[in-house]
């Protein structure tokens, strides 16, 4: 969404009336969307690539029940590699089993994830709105499956 159609006179976002709950929306908006900038940067893509890497040594140093597996960190990220410059770089998760999760986050009724277990698959699952989901299962190739990647656009349109 532009900052011309979020400021345009003839846009009522979500059926509000009034100038005071239309700013409340805008911004609303303005924080929802700020975390998706485009295209990643090599920074952004390397800040995430950092932050599995730290996620994997506190688990070990932590001495967990289920630490994060070098596979696990590794097939995370080669896919943090291999998205698209195109797409946002997702938020990092670190599960409780040991496994990494990426997550694109819009709110409660609309996210994707993909998460990665260190045996060569991956997982996802997505909300797009009320009632509407999606999930399964990919195996780790050269290139990200092209269903991973469509609803991961999915997820932000």
């Amino acid at each position: 969404m532009t900052t011309a159609a979020l400021h345009h006179p003839m846009v009522n976002l979500l059926g509000y009336a009034g100038p005071s709950s239309q700013d409340a929306v805008l911004n609303f908006l303005r924080k929802t969307f700020k975390d998706f900038e485009l295209p990643a940067s090599r920074q952004k893509r390397k800040e995430e690539i950092d932050s599995v890497m730290d996620a994997y040594a506190e688990s070990r140093q932590a001495g967990e029940v289920a630490p994060i597996s070098e596979l696990t960190c590794r097939e995370t990220i080669d896919f943090l590699r291999k998205l698209p410059s195109t797409l946002p770089i997702p938020e990092v998760i670190v599960e409780p089993d040991g496994d990494l999760a990426l997550e694109w986050f819009v709110s409660n009724y609309c996210s994707f994830l993909v998460g990665f277990s260190g045996r060569g698959i991956i997982t996802y699952a997505g909300l797009f709105g009320r009632g509407q989901k999606t999930y399964g299962t990919e195996l780790i190739s050269e290139a990200i499956p092209s269903s991973v990647v469509e609803n991961i656009r999915r997820v932000l349109s």
